[in-house]
């Protein structure tokens, strides 16, 4: 079956009425369904059945694409964790056992918390580059290299290599990246290849798929929870740039949620962007605590501006004041990280202007006069020019001057209107009326005449 883009061709055509270029179009959908599906993670096919085989190395979880729960014929030791934000699919399969279950667990945020601390600590070691998959591949022998390249090239068979893995209070953190010998029966799930092995003479279709985070409670032998994410370097060229807008709500509710990574990211900001992945995807509450410790250590000096700004109590009070603004993100993933910081820093002048809006009113120059802020901003350049693409003016006499030019508008305007009725009263009809006001003083109305019925010549 095609992908999910080819079912609206149709649809598209018919709208669209005429004669319509019925390849172009399907170009058009192509690129479009591309896009989506590289956002979200996943393709999104309709369900297709086939057997994998999972080489993970010894790790107990590996991601599986669009795996619908129930329909998977494995051993007893391997199960589809149900997705905690879909129970109908599954984003992660567990290929063994826990023998010894933890007796407690942390909370999820936290975990997911120190998960991001470590994907840091990852990232600023190289560990997610492709120098490091070349390097375990490195230190495979050469005939068990051979064999592996060869199972790599099995579309059917997923090649986990494993990134890094650690265990934080009752959770199980791993990182893996997926090879692929790139074939014409390989499928696209809607992730991202990075080449391995390229140079002048040669070109191998060995990929590295992007990195995949993987967290999960070991409290009993088998999960019944399960995050994923994938991890973004700025190493990796995204092209996919829709309307964000437009995407949000269907990636965050149906997508794989993805981390961005680059050099100036401190590993406290990497933390908080996963935990807030993880809360706009659906996976944690917004009560929980670790998302007001991970807002304070990753963005202190927004949450300084909102602390002073607004005199909350403390930081974290500050913290869930910078959160509300943050309840519905506005940024496309594929624009790297930077924007992420911008967001926060953005949402938290918001913060600071709508709680000021709400306490002293009259800070502000449209309160003072008693219209909108959009309204103020639209009569702005009447009475002000730009300078170095800033306004740069006296707020007192301006207010005053809008004020004025407010009140006159007001008066002329209910001059106008008591006109307009006195020009009916005396035989004009509405557009006439307003035709003739367009041409003369509203104070002449009182000795306009309508015009008189022309005559048909004889």
């Amino acid at each position: 079956m095609g992908h999910w883009s080819d079912f609206l061709l149709d649809e598209l055509v018919q709208e669209a009425g005429g004669k319509v270029d019925r390849q172009l179009l399907a170009d058009a959908l192509a690129r479009a369904g591309h896009e989506i599906d590289v956002l979200a993670g996943r393709q999104f096919n309709p369900a297709q059945r086939g057997e994998s085989i999972f080489e993970s190395f010894g790790l107990p979880f590996a991601d599986v694409p669009n795996l619908l729960v129930g329909t998977m014929e494995s051993p007893a030791q391997v199960r589809a964790i149900p997705d905690p934000v879909d129970p109908a699919h599954s984003a992660v399969l567990q290929l063994a056992t826990c023998d010894q279950p933890a007796v407690h667990a942390a909370r999820a945020a936290e975990a997911l918390r120190v998960a991001g601390l470590s994907v840091a600590q990852a990232y600023q070691s190289d560990y997610l580059s492709r120098e490091f998959v070349l390097g375990f591949l490195g230190s495979v022998p050469p005939p068990e290299r051979t064999e592996l390249f060869r199972r790599a090239m099995d579309p059917a068979r997923r090649i986990n290599i494993p990134i890094f893995v650690t265990q934080h209070d009752g959770w199980w953190i791993q990182v893996t990246r997926r090879l692929i010998w790139a074939t014409d029966q390989t499928p696209d799930e809607g992730r991202l290849w990075e080449f391995l092995i390229e140079s002048d003479e040669d070109r191998l279709p060995l990929f590295a798929v992007e990195p995949v985070l993987i967290v999960a409670p070991m409290t009993q032998p088998m999960a019944d929870w399960a995050f994923t994410a994938r991890l973004w370097t700025e190493k990796v060229q995204v092209d996919a740039n829709p309307k964000w807008s437009r995407l949000a709500t269907a990636i965050h509710g149906h997508g794989v949620p993805t981390v961005t990574l680059d050099p100036d990211s401190t590993p406290q900001e990497i933390a908080c962007q996963l935990v807030l992945k993880a809360f706009w995807h659906g996976y944690i509450d917004g009560d929980e605590p670790a998302l007001a410790d991970a807002i304070v250590a990753a963005y202190p000096k927004a949450v300084e501006r909102v602390e002073r700004g607004t005199g909350a109590a403390d930081r974290r009070s500050a913290a869930a004041v910078l959160f509300e603004g943050l309840l519905r993100p506005g940024f496309n993933p594929a624009q790297g990280a930077e924007l992420t910081r911008r967001y926060v820093r953005r949402k938290a002048n918001i913060a600071v202007m709508e709680h000021w809006k709400r306490e002293k009113p009259q800070r502000y120059p449209w309160t003072r006069i008693g219209i909108s802020e959009r309204r103020y901003y639209k009569l702005l350049p009447q009475f002000v020019e730009k300078s170095g693409g800033r306004y740069d003016y006296d707020q007192d006499d301006v207010v005053e001057r809008m004020k004025a030019h407010l009140k006159q508008f007001d008066q002329d305007r209910e001059l106008r209107a008591a006109a307009m009725q006195v020009l009916i009263s005396r035989g004009f009809g509405q557009d006439a009326a307003r035709k003739w006001l367009q041409r003369h003083r509203p104070q002449e109305a009182l000795t306009a005449q309508p015009r008189r019925p022309r005559t048909p010549e004889a």
